[in-house]
């Protein structure tokens, strides 16, 4: 019996314009019946707070970290988003994968890294209700041994 294909994403920026990633490939893997695995490090853990994750497709520039000469092209990503948002084309990045985590309950995890969850000064209860647990490197590699992992 072939087992379930596995996707690990390391999410490391928390800006606006990478979070659609974890959306995006997240959702499409768990449509396609595999494991999903988020790991928040670094400004993901920040990302995922309750105080910002709802927030992320409704700020301006400086939600999103990129060289300065990404400025024209991370604008209209965002005026993009923004206006899709709006329009009800798409949801907000919490909507989207507060939806994936109800649609995939049991093959749909995230867990922030402690190490980073110290050092920014984030407890469990400041998380967004779809952070499963806060959870070291171990448990993450354990969990997508074997998948594909991605590096966000």
């Amino acid at each position: 019996m072939e087992s379930k294909r596995k996707l690990g994403l390391v999410f490391a920026s928390g800006a606006s314009n990478r979070i659609c990633c974890v959306a995006i490939y997240g959702g499409a893997a768990l449509a396609a019946g595999w494991d999903v695995t988020v790991h928040l490090v670094n400004e993901g853990v920040i990302a995922f707070r309750k105080d910002v994750l709802p927030r992320l497709n409704t700020q301006g520039l400086e939600m999103t970290i990129r060289p300065e000469f990404y400025s024209p092209y991370t604008e209209q990503f965002l005026k993009n988003v923004e206006s899709a948002v709006k329009a009800g084309q798409l949801k907000d990045w919490y909507s989207f994968l507060k939806q994936l985590k109800t649609d995939y309950k049991d093959s749909f995890k995230i867990y922030a890294c402690p190490v980073a969850s110290a050092f920014y000064n984030v407890k469990k209860e400041d998380f967004v209700d779809i952070v499963d647990d806060i959870k070291g490197a171990e448990t993450f590699l354990e969990e997508v041994y074997g998948g594909v992992v991605m590096y966000i």
